[in-house]
């Protein structure tokens, strides 16, 4: 059993501090899955009620996940048919008891302090979100920190769609982050979804915080894989870039002064999109050519606004200069540099 206190609790019982709920979505991870629950047993916050949630999977991980139940008593577990990532944070969500949440990706492990470190920093600044940074993990061994160094963030709901919108202060997806329950209410992951259903969920719940922090020390360690659905070209995030262009709307109606950031946010993402369809060959269809001719009035409309706010690094500035010159400018460029870089998923 994993019960003892560790510093962080001395004096106190761990039950003296609330109970976060971590859900975890399990599907086809049984090389890595015990590395992923151990470094969530291994917390140094003890007051965990940890979820695991067998999504139907097919190999042997609905059998490794009844064995944690018997090695730490704060371990349940839920097996369902397969309905995807949504589906079972959701029935995490609705099963779960903490007053605060958080959400780890089954292929996925810790740093021992992330709790207690989100846990500080929710508390300290009365913030009903806390978000920490990532390493991304490549097989071939390879670290990558995308995020910039030595920032702390303070957010008001405002600036929090500032930042969201900025890559290296914060990021999109729910496993980096610690909510409160309060703010989560009947917020839910979309389901049926392929990917991108992370876009619209937290773009809601920032919505719904009244502050939020950002930490940039890297605690949460995402692992690449050759299958994983977020690197695999053919896997189009429409989703994600749904939920974007609604994001710009809300922060058109209740924060105008994020505008600039908003619109920038969905310019990532749609020359993302056409990227993918670049690197599958698939630009040369129809659908993909009027996408273009669409990012390409969409960047030419926006870009000024963009500059005036937002500093640009000077590639993805070159980036948006050429795609709102030519597409097909655009498209030469980008495949030369995916051949010098092939490395480089951005």
């Amino acid at each position: 059993m994993s019960d003892n206190p560790s510093s962080f609790h001395e004096g106190a019982t761990p039950e003296d501090f609330p109970l976060i709920s971590v859900i975890v979505p399990v599907y086809k991870v049984e090389r890595y899955l015990d590395r992923c629950v151990q470094s969530i047993v291994d917390q140094t916050y003890r007051n965990l009620e940890i979820i695991l949630v067998d999504d139907g999977s097919p190999d042997s991980c609905p059998d490794m996940c009844d064995a944690w139940i018997a090695k730490d008593y704060r371990i349940r577990v839920i097996h369902q048919e397969n309905q995807g990532s949504g589906a079972a944070r959701n029935n995490g969500i609705e099963s779960s008891t903490g007053e605060l949440i958080g959400f780890v990706d089954s292929d996925d492990w810790l740093e021992p302090t992330m709790y207690e470190a989100l846990f500080n920093s929710l508390k300290n600044n009365d913030a009903d979100i806390s978000m920490t940074a990532s390493i991304m993990e490549y097989p071939d061994g390879r670290q990558i920190c995308h995020y910039q160094p030595n920032v702390h963030l303070v957010m008001t709901t405002s600036e929090s769609f500032k930042y969201v919108n900025l890559p290296g202060y914060s990021t999109i997806s729910p496993w980096s982050k610690l909510i409160k329950r309060s703010v989560l209410g009947d917020i839910r992951f979309p389901e049926g979804c392929v990917n991108g259903e992370d876009t619209r969920f937290t773009y809601e719940v920032l919505a719904a915080s009244k502050r939020t922090t950002f930490d940039s020390v890297p605690l949460y360690h995402y692992r690449t894989t050759e299958g994983s659905l977020s690197h695999t070209y053919t896997n189009y995030n429409w989703a994600g870039y749904e939920a974007t262009k609604q994001m710009v709307e809300l922060v058109r109606r209740r924060f105008p002064e994020q505008l600039p950031f908003a619109l920038y946010g969905l310019m990532r993402s749609m020359i993302s999109l056409y990227d993918q369809a670049l690197v599958t060959r698939s630009s040369k269809e129809q659908q993909w050519r009027r996408f273009a001719k669409d990012t390409q009035a969409f960047v030419r409309r926006n870009i000024g606004l963009v500059a005036e706010s937002v500093d640009l690094p000077r590639g993805r500035s070159m980036q948006l200069k050429l795609m709102a010159v030519s597409p097909v400018l655009y498209s030469v460029s980008f495949l030369i540099y995916k051949r010098i870089h092939p490395e480089r998923s951005k």
